[in-house]
């Protein structure tokens, strides 16, 4: 995870004998497949991919309030060839965050949950810096990456699951991991040097704490919660963080690595970890847009609010400028075109993904992929392509 898939659920537990591809990564990428009527922004993408050595993609518009534009590239299962449509399932990795972030501050504005007070609070243990022992740690300091809260990557790694979600609830790992004594507790690789506020350093951990907090408060699990007040009322039926709970039917693009020099992709399966509210949200390009939708037009799309214009214009804030002048809660600002735009992007193994809108019309751009692009800024070179094609729309 930084800052910065098609197949039968049933199959999640019958991967195929082999894990790599038959093909040679040239001949997948020389084989892509793309919609039936291609113009030039389909031509251009469908290269794109084959010059990052990306195995599979769906890209979206939003302009005017509206989902303006869909289309799935390549393929979500090679060994099945199966393609990707709008429709297909993708793991979201980093981008999952802004998600979280709706479910984490619908808690805020019910008032079981505050921005600035101690996080222990709203916690069944109690978590602090063994550095800085007396200094609270506030929820916005982890939902702007300010806390101090490192992530263990050894640990993270080592305790990956392929297929499968991560066996242990949200807050037996999250307890272990900051409780002296426990099996992931570590004073050195859990924390930083520096105190909460100091400094600013990407920790996915600390946003999983900040989902526990919503959870422990609410008294539900965080995926319920995220099912009953984000996807429910938007009318989403296919996302989830839980690959148990995807509809039977459910597509999820497979992820895929290509190594420097290998010849052929090899295929990953999916992601399962315990910070999971950090990164494993599977959901199409089409939902994802609409989701984007909600965020530009100040927590409301279609009649159906998640958010009060107010808790929105308080995420598109910077929250501590001197400490992180592009950070917002969650989201960040950033510049594609020469234009200023706030988004996320992220990435795991097999994974990447990016989405973002421009602040001064609210023109957004995502798009999911189930590779990791070998071509470097080719995620700002897609970004402006697709949005000098929302002109055309």
């Amino acid at each position: 995870m930084t800052i910065i898939r098609t197949l039968l659920l049933v199959a999640l537990a019958t991967p195929l004998p082999s894990q790599t591809t038959p093909q040679t990564a040239s001949e997948v990428l020389a084989q892509l497949p793309g919609p039936r009527k291609q113009g030039p922004i389909d031509r251009r993408v469908l290269g794109l991919m084959r010059e990052a050595k990306v195995p599979g993609m769906a890209a979206a518009i939003v302009k005017d309030g509206k989902v303006a534009w869909v289309r799935g590239y390549g393929w979500a299962d090679m060994e099945r060839r199966v393609p990707v449509d709008g429709d297909t399932l993708f793991q979201a990795a980093s981008v999952s965050k802004t998600v979280t972030s709706y479910a984490i501050m619908q808690a805020v504005e019910k008032g079981a949950l505050s921005l600035d007070a101690d996080i222990n609070k709203a916690l069944s243990f109690k978590v602090r810096n063994p550095r800085h022992p007396d200094v609270k740690i506030t929820l916005r300091q982890l939902l702007t990456h300010t806390s101090g809260i490192r992530d263990n990557w050894p640990l993270l790694e080592r305790t990956w699951v392929q297929d499968k979600d991560f066996p242990k609830t949200l807050g037996r790992s999250l307890e272990s991991y900051f409780t002296s004594g426990q099996p992931y507790f570590d004073e050195r690789r859990n924390f930083y040097r520096w105190g909460p506020g100091q400094k600013h350093d990407y920790s996915n951990v600390g946003i999983a704490l900040a989902a526990l907090a919503a959870e422990h408060t609410e008294g539900k699990p965080f995926e319920e919660l995220c099912e009953a007040r984000i996807f429910a009322p938007l009318g989403m039926k296919g996302p989830a963080f839980r690959l148990r709970h995807l509809e039977k039917s459910a597509r999820v693009a497979v992820p895929y690595e290509l190594k420097r020099r290998a010849t052929r992709f090899k295929r990953l399966g999916h992601h399962g970890y315990l910070d999971f509210p950090s990164g494993t949200l599977r959901i199409s390009a089409r939902d994802l847009a609409r989701f984007l939708l909600t965020f530009i037009e100040d927590g409301e799309l279609d009649g159906v609010r998640l958010l009060k214009a107010s808790t929105v214009a308080e995420m598109k804030r910077v929250a501590f400028p001197k400490v992180a002048p592009d950070q917002c809660i969650i989201w960040f600002r950033d510049k594609i075109g020469g234009q200023i735009t706030m988004g996320h992007d992220g990435s795991d193994p097999g994974v990447s993904t990016a989405m973002s809108y421009r602040l001064k019309d609210g023109v957004g751009v995502l798009f999911l992929m189930n590779g990791e692009p070998r071509k470097r800024r080719f995620d700002a070179t897609l970004a402006t392509e697709l949005f000098n094609h929302a002109r055309t729309l």
